[in-house]
């Protein structure tokens, strides 16, 4: 299934289509979004946030955000910008932040889509703004968490005690959850976009990302290209080598080596670490076999098993509750990843115009300048790229982040 395009416009490039996303890897339910998208918009031109080379359920992204990149061009995106690895390895208020940030600091983005399973925009509206303004709702997550639940499941009994069952049932699905903190974050950071929720299809034929890792990871490229793009399909037969999948299993010894050579102040440092849930990771890396053992051994009726994950890809990048307090208090930038003949337009387009309130990154290495104030950003960013070349080659010969250019399409 490939997306289809309106006709190209002139310089102007018209109205844009902002996408939060993945593309963990492309298939054919992005590419049902990305048509329907268009179609309610009518926007001619698309760009893409894309999580980098790890992502928000914490793990490694499928291929390298390159490869991502190159695969969400072909597909039909005009502009992929990299989501900040701070940003796109942190839970879903973290993630949709960054994104916002991003999308509203370019100053051209006129809607934002999302996929979305009630498709419901009054709903995801109201909810929205009840955990982004009222006092009630936060004093209401924070005694539920005093009962020992997860904070999801604190959020959902909050606004559940404030709106109904009907009106909360939004925050029980995934990608209705990640909607609200978008629409949160436009209340907070003022953004004039206008959202449009598409909601998710029930095509039989479909299947989401997670399946078509799955099928990948046991090998059986067979029964996982029925579900992606011919595109998609092309890519990934390709991938081998140095941009060959990865998963978590693969940085499981440079997991061991962090926690060998930290001691435990330290990692209690680290961005999700609370409540000692550092000591049962140090503790379980010299107990697990792999990292679905050690996350079991990690595992607390408090915490989710996606917030392991993701305190074990802080750790990996000894990312600390310092450095997020510092990135948080300053801007962001647009490190671009790839695009085509319109996003290339787009490009100049948004350099001219007068409205870009941060810098649009094509080569890090030579525009330091543009980065000054945004070095600790950036140094996640180049690091998670060393962790997965790591991961893939046992070597960092000849790679670096820093110096690669955007992928042309």
């Amino acid at each position: 299934m490939e997306a289809q395009r309106p006709d190209v416009m002139g310089e102007d490039a018209g109205k844009v289509l902002g996408i939060v996303t993945e593309y963990n890897p492309f298939h054919d339910g992005h590419a049902y979004h990305l048509n329907e998208a268009l179609r309610l918009t009518g926007a001619e031109t698309t760009l893409a946030v894309m999580s980098g080379d790890f992502v928000q359920r914490g793990e490694p992204a499928l291929l390298s955000k390159w490869v991502r990149a190159d695969m969400a061009v072909r597909n039909g995106i005009d502009l992929v910008i990299e989501l900040p690895f701070v940003y796109a390895a942190g839970n879903a208020e973290y993630f949709a932040k960054g994104a916002v940030k991003i999308l509203n600091g370019l100053g051209c983005i006129d809607f934002l889509s999302f996929g979305s399973e009630s498709g419901d925009a009054s709903k995801l509206s109201a909810a929205a703004y009840l955990t982004a303004k009222s006092p009630e709702f936060n004093a209401k997550v924070k005694e539920y968490m005093a009962e020992g639940i997860s904070y999801p499941a604190a959020r959902h009994r909050a606004l559940e005690a404030l709106v109904g069952s009907s009106g909360a049932a939004v925050l029980n699905a995934p990608n209705d959850t990640l909607a609200v903190e978008y629409l949160k974050q436009m209340l907070q950071q003022r953004a004039i976009i206008k959202f449009i929720p598409v909601k998710r299809s029930e095509n039989e034929d479909f299947r989401g990302a997670t399946a078509i890792r799955d099928m990948l990871r046991r090998g059986d490229l067979k029964t996982a290209q029925k579900f992606i793009p011919a595109a998609s399909r092309d890519i990934i037969k390709a991938a081998k080598g140095d941009e060959r999948p990865l998963f978590l299993d693969d940085f499981m010894q440079l997991l061991c080596y962090r926690v060998a050579v930290s001691d435990r102040k330290s990692l209690s440092e680290v961005l999700s670490a609370t409540e000692g849930l550092e000591n049962r990771l140090a503790d379980a890396v010299r107990e697990a076999v792999d990292m679905s053992d050690l996350i079991d051994r990690v595992d607390t009726k408090r915490y989710t098993q996606t917030r392991i994950r993701r305190l074990i890809l802080h750790t990996l990048a000894g990312l600390t509750k310092e450095d997020m307090r510092a990135i948080n208090a300053g801007g962001t930038y647009a490190r671009v990843l790839a695009f085509n003949d319109k996003g290339a337009r787009l490009i100049r387009r948004m350099k001219g115009s007068g409205r870009l309130r941060i810098p649009i990154i094509t080569n890090p290495n030579r525009e330091q300048e543009l980065l000054k104030g945004l070095e600790t950003l950036s140094h996640f960013d180049a690091l998670a790229s060393d962790l997965r070349r790591i991961a893939e080659t046992g070597s960092l010969s000849g790679f670096s982040d820093l110096q690669k250019n955007p992928k042309t399409v």
